[in-house]
């Protein structure tokens, strides 16, 4: 079989959030929700492109009111689904979740718990049991993998936000280890298709910021691409506000848009180790890239 271009395209069902972590700057964009059509017209765009699309680039996802409906597109049209949630709905969506045999991956950003002001310290227990209990039961019933994440890093030091996180899943997961382990290395196994995930936490490129680099390359156009709620193409995960638009895959053939003059021009940028694009010389994940 032949290999398709990327490893993963974003799709960004909406770009409506229930919380509002630091983390995550505010975008510029009007809050919406895509289309069921609409989703299925972006599968038929992309399905000889990837075999592995994520929901998200900006929102969460689990706040679509056609979730099932969408899983549902992607089983048909073949397409493995990673989901990245803060996972304040999991648990009242677990069944869906674990009867959806698209899903490959959940991705429970748990750091959320650190970043918000709606968490009270009640609400921090609740949170994780329910979190944890959508997650026993979806490990139960289904072949998806959980990454508990934790991408709030500046050091493997000793994190005093992330401390009761860890303490708790060292107690549910029977890991007394953890928290050294934890210390040593960014990725712990848990259980039977269960991790921790931990990273490095990372801004966000704004065209606004000084620029960082003008020489470096990166895997978007290369492995990836996003594609916003809005049907705007761009090449990488991290242009929330579309800044970088090649297009819109509702106005022209995702073939077009790829092939476009910008599009080559940032990849031959790639390739010759330049940034070309003033929001690429700006993102500190090529500096993470060089690592």
């Amino acid at each position: 079989m032949e290999k398709k271009k990327f490893q993963k395209i974003y799709v960004e069902i909406t770009n409506i959030c229930n919380l509002n972590c630091k983390f995550c700057p505010v975008d510029n964009r009007k809050k919406e929700y895509i289309a069921a059509e609409d989703f299925e017209y972006v599968l038929s765009q992309i399905k000889d492109y990837t075999d592995l699309i994520a929901l998200h680039v900006k929102g969460e996802p689990l706040v679509h009111p056609d979730l099932e409906k969408l899983l549902l597109l992607c089983e048909k049209y073949d397409i493995k689904v990673n989901i990245t949630t803060n996972g304040t709905r999991i648990n009242e969506l677990r069944e869906l979740l674990a009867k959806a045999k698209a899903v490959r991956q959940l991705n429970v950003s748990i750091h959320s718990i650190n970043e918000n002001e709606f968490f009270l310290e009640d609400d921090r227990d609740n949170y994780l049991e329910d979190v944890l209990e959508a997650s026993n039961y979806i490990l139960n019933n289904s072949n998806i993998i959980i990454s508990y994440r934790l991408w709030n890093l500046n050091s493997l030091e000793e994190n005093e936000e992330n401390y009761k996180i860890l303490k708790y899943l060292s107690g549910k997961y029977n890991r007394p280890d953890l928290i050294n382990e934890a210390k040593k290395n960014l990725f712990v196994k848990l259980d039977e298709n269960c991790f921790l995930n931990q990273d490095f936490e990372f801004k966000w490129p704004d065209i606004n910021d000084e620029i960082i680099s003008e020489i470096g390359k990166c895997w978007g156009l290369k492995k990836q691409i996003a594609i916003l709620v809005n049907g705007e193409v761009v090449p990488c995960c991290l242009d929330q506000n579309g800044i970088i638009s090649l297009g819109n895959i509702y106005d022209d053939p995702l073939e077009k848009i790829l092939t476009s003059d910008l599009a080559e021009k940032i990849k031959r940028g790639f390739d010759e180790n330049k940034l070309i694009h003033p929001l690429c010389q700006r993102c500190e994940y090529i500096q993470k890239f060089k690592n």
